[in-house]
């Protein structure tokens, strides 16, 4: 038998019996992390899930988000601009949040039941160009994201600020979705050698 075959095995066998230690080390995980929340802010709390391997939904629920039932994520998730905490996030349940997923808090943010947004799908919910002279075209805007129950959002698609995703749409990857997408709708990225656009 390989290692890396015995390695899974034994992980198989000792899981159950270091669930118990884990709970444990739950405690002082949330300890620690209040420590570091009084010494680095939110901002500290949000390089924990970049770094954590399975305390996601624990995490943002200490500092304010609603995470409902049966969610699967998976880190890093990267969260930004959330201010004090993380209480304007919603996310429904049995929602998937794939590996590297970023969601921009200068606005609300809401996931409902059983929507997906696969690796490194982008909430954005404000626009700012700096102090630079493009300021006076173009002055920060921010407006709340919405992804609806069941709408599935594929890898890499950004959603910007203001956008609703109907009820079980399809974002296909990469696509940049700037305008409400209707329920049951399919809209996707340009792609080589292809006119873009929705379907």
């Amino acid at each position: 038998m390989s290692k890396p075959r015995g390695l899974a095995a034994f992980r198989r066998f000792a899981a159950p019996v270091l669930r118990p230690v884990r709970r444990q080390l739950g405690a002082w995980g949330r300890l620690r992390r209040r420590a570091r929340y009084f010494r680095d802010g939110i901002e500290g709390i949000a390089m924990e899930l970049r770094t954590t391997t399975h305390e996601h939904a624990a995490i943002l629920r200490e500092f304010g988000a609603h995470v409902g039932d049966d969610c699967s994520i998976h880190g890093p998730i990267h969260i930004v601009n959330a201010g004090s905490d993380f209480s304007r996030l919603w996310i429904g349940d049995r929602v998937h949040l794939g590996t590297d997923a970023l969601i921009d808090l200068a606005d609300a943010v809401t996931i409902e039941d059983e929507a997906t947004l696969s690796m490194r799908a982008t909430l954005v919910t404000h626009i700012d160009v700096g102090p630079g002279p493009l300021s006076q075209r173009r002055p920060r805007k921010t407006g709340p994201v919405r992804i609806a129950a069941g709408a599935y959002l594929g890898a890499g698609a950004t959603v910007l600020h203001g956008v609703t995703v109907g009820e079980r749409a399809t974002v296909g990857a990469m696509a940049l979705v700037t305008k409400d997408v209707p329920a049951d709708a399919t809209v996707v990225g340009p792609r080589a050698g292809e006119p873009g656009g929705a379907r």
